[in-house]
């Protein structure tokens, strides 16, 4: 398994990479948040033309996911890929940001905009866990997973709170040119980090045909029995999520009777949340710890916290305060099984079938994405907006805990197995010129 021990370098190398990544997420607040006030304000787009705006973000995750994780795999040097994607982010949104500025820019161009981040995301999302188990080693990655997740949700935060006056004060296209600037912060951040081993490369590797490697995931998730039963606890809370986000806002406002000046302060509590549950993961997802169960037992958290949502009636105060639990409680827990999801995948999947592997998971939070939204909308029609929030929810949290006896007890073996293997190797004592030659490479590193 790669990845270093825990130095004063990699220490800092780890520190860096936190800067690289939140400042990324800050910046691209900004854009999201700009994106559709420009489209409306400043072009006059219609409701359908600012759809196909945010559609064409999500395409190329569907459409070039496999393809992405099979090609990730195939790069020794990933560090080196996340700058490249970071420089060419930072070209194409100060580009359409001069494109607003001089008041050229259309609908077509924030669409383009938006299918090039796609492509740009789905590749650095995968290549990002490629390098973050050469920084760290798979033992200690669920802390260091939970700090960048914790940057990241704060990053988001902040930005969310500033990118609304930033658009006002100073217009769209300096919202843009945030993001841009944004991008070559991390890519600075990311080419001051220390030199790290290219990740070796079989011929075989090389040599396997890009569908066979594009089908590697799949294979990850089906063949084995917790993998199986570990895709159910990730897509049953992705698609109740999307249904319920989907049926959020006619229910707060219609039904529940929400005020829309309290509206806006739920959301922010939820990225509170996200915050809290990211600092708590760093406790709970420890060494010596089985990442497998704190992830069942997070993603079935989750999904129960959510229905507290749909108790929201009554006086503004229970209402909202049941509206706040029910959408910021399976933040807080499902950001907690996001940070042990990590150490469990890096750890199962091998070596050449990480970035596969990811990719692959994408695709199918994706496509569940997709179908948790249309399903939602569908069930809000014919049932009602709240009936439809319960039903999805309680079915939702019904396959989580029907599954979860067979999960817990297969992730039980697997533990089991990863002990006895680790028990059956023995670890000969390295003599005193191996050990300078090692602490040599290390520092080297």
């Amino acid at each position: 398994m790669s990845g270093q021990s825990p130095t004063a370098s990699s220490s800092r190398d780890i520190n860096r990479y936190w800067w690289a990544q939140t400042t990324t997420a800050f910046g691209s607040v900004f854009t999201a948040i700009a994106m559709p006030v420009v489209a409306v304000v400043y072009l006059g787009a219609t409701p359908g033309q600012v759809g196909l705006i945010s559609a064409a973000s999500i395409l190329p995750t569907l459409v070039l996911g496999l393809p992405a994780g099979a090609l990730a795999d195939r790069v020794a040097a990933p560090r080196r890929l996340l700058i490249a994607l970071d420089t060419f982010s930072a070209v194409a949104v100060a580009l359409v940001a001069l494109s607003v500025a001089n008041q050229v820019a259309s609908v077509a161009t924030l669409i383009a905009l938006s299918l090039v981040q796609g492509c740009v995301s789905i590749l650095s999302s995968v290549v990002y866990f490629i390098h973050l188990r050469q920084l760290v080693d798979t033992a200690a990655i669920g802390p260091v997973r939970a700090r960048l997740q914790a940057g990241q949700y704060g990053a988001g935060l902040i930005g969310r709170l500033l990118a609304g006056p930033a658009i006002v004060a100073f217009g769209g296209a300096t919202a843009l040119g945030i993001d841009a600037v944004s991008y070559l912060l991390s890519a600075a951040a990311l080419l001051s980090m220390s030199p790290v081993r290219p990740i070796p490369l079989t011929p075989s590797d090389q040599r396997e045909s890009l569908l066979r490697s594009m089908a590697a995931g799949t294979r990850f998730f089906l063949g084995h029995a917790f993998h199986r039963a570990l895709l159910v606890f990730i897509i049953a809370p992705v698609v109740a999520g999307a249904a319920v986000t989907a049926l959020t806002a006619p229910f707060l406002l219609r039904e529940a009777h929400i005020p829309t000046e309290a509206y806006g302060a739920i959301f922010a509590l939820s990225g509170l949340m996200g915050l809290a549950g990211s600092a708590l993961a760093g406790r709970v997802v420890r060494p010596g710890r089985d990442p497998r169960q704190i992830t069942l037992v997070g993603f079935t958290a989750s999904l129960a916290a959510g229905l507290l949502l749909p108790l929201a009636d009554g006086p503004l105060a229970v209402a909202a305060a049941f509206a706040g639990l029910g959408i910021g409680l399976p933040v807080l827990f499902g950001s907690i099984a996001n940070v042990a999801l990590t150490p469990v995948l890096v750890e199962d999947a091998p070596d050449n079938r990480l970035g596969s592997t990811m990719a692959t998971l994408q695709v199918f939070v994706a496509a569940a994405g997709i179908i948790g939204a249309l399903a939602g909308g569908a069930l809000g029609d014919q049932l009602g907006v709240r009936s439809a929030i319960w039903l999805v929810n309680i079915v939702a949290l019904a396959a989580v805990a029907v599954s979860l006896p067979l999960a817990s007890a297969a992730a039980r073996r697997l533990r089991r197995d990863a002990d006895a293997d680790a028990d059956a190797v023995p670890v000969p004592e390295a003599e005193p010129a191996s050990r300078a030659a090692v602490a040599a490479s290390a520092e080297a590193r």
